[in-house]
């Protein structure tokens, strides 16, 4: 059985969660960069204000879970 586009990218934020934190920081500007290429500037504007900003806040893993549940998603990690 082929892994779903869901499984996909979960294996691949768990190896970006593995590399150095100067690795991970070059892999998002790489990605924003790609992504900012289809947004207007306002919606660039608003992810380069989002990723400046030193103490982001995150949702707690339970929400995350209970939001992707919704949609018949379950982590890989989820126990």
């Amino acid at each position: 059985m082929s892994k779903t586009i869901a499984d996909k990218l979960l294996d691949i934020v768990t190896a970006v969660r593995e590399l150095p934190e100067e690795a991970q920081q070059a892999l998002v500007h790489e990605i924003a960069d790609c992504v900012a290429s289809r947004l207007t500037q306002e919606q660039q504007a608003k992810i380069r204000y989002r990723l400046a900003d030193p103490n982001p806040a995150y949702a707690a893993p339970e929400k995350v879970r209970e939001f992707f549940s919704r949609f018949g998603i379950r982590s890989a990690c989820h126990a």
